[in-house]
């Protein structure tokens, strides 16, 4: 699935697009089933192994609870999960993905990013390159899976269009917390991105990116690869120690 010339211009102008359709709607539903038994037994070993992330340990998060319905992340599901790792590979991603950064290709690092109902928290403002510091910051890009639809009103995905081409920006550590959010934001600016369950909206490492509160009384989960053209230089992470998912 190849990305049209009209989509690699969005992409290189607004530093952002979103494609519908990508994964298989028996495939999506297969991973959410995975996410809720891995919630169910989020005190288990295999929980555990995949980093499992309440709304209790987010500042100012909305519930003090830790239950099977108050999970928002788990992280590094590929090296664990085969459905996860299905997706990580599918050449219908990948291919995507190589129509924006090249090849050969690794993944850098992938997460489940969860929104339970009513009190799935705000995630900050930020750029991913805060985080991953890859150089050059176009060789690193995020394939963001919606896994239910995602809505302005459960926390779709929101973009500042073309802040990737303003080059990085000063972010500050929140206190208590490992997140960064950049020293100003134009919020106001920023562009919401609903998308279908099954649809994959990729964006550059360096665009400035949110995703509200959700209020609704359903869940907004999203399955989340990032991906590292083989050549750049990862200060955070032994480049060559990463998956080659493409050659």
């Amino acid at each position: 699935m190849k990305l049209t010339p009209k989509q690699i211009a969005e992409y290189e102008e607004r530093g952002f697009v979103a494609v519908e359709g990508v994964i298989p709607a028996d495939r999506v539903a297969e991973m959410r089933q995975r996410i809720e038994e891995l919630c169910d037994e989020w005190q288990s070993d295999g929980a555990k192994r995949v980093g499992a992330q309440q709304e209790a340990d987010v500042a100012g998060a909305a519930t003090g609870e830790r239950s099977a319905l108050t999970i928002r992340k788990f992280s590094d599901l590929v090296p664990h999960e085969p459905l996860f790792e299905r997706h990580a590979t599918d050449p219908a991603v990948l291919d995507l993905v190589e129509s924006l950064i090249g090849a050969p290709i690794r993944l850098y690092a992938d997460q489940a990013l969860l929104k339970p109902p009513r009190i799935g928290s705000e995630k900050q403002p930020h750029q991913d390159n805060a985080y991953f510091r890859v150089d050059p910051a176009d060789a690193v890009i995020t394939a963001w899976c919606a896994l239910d639809d995602a809505t302005v009103e459960n926390g779709c995905m929101h973009y500042l269009a073309e802040s990737h081409k303003l080059g990085a920006e000063s972010h500050t550590s929140i206190p208590g917390t490992p997140h960064l959010v950049p020293d100003k934001f134009a919020r106001e600016q920023t562009i919401a991105v609903p998308l279908r369950a099954g649809g994959i909206v990729l964006h550059h490492s360096l665009t400035l990116h949110y995703t509200p509160t959700n209020t609704t009384s359903s869940w907004r989960r999203a399955f989340v690869c990032h991906y590292v053209r083989e050549g750049a230089e990862t200060p955070g992470r032994q480049l060559d120690s990463l998956r080659l998912v493409r050659f």
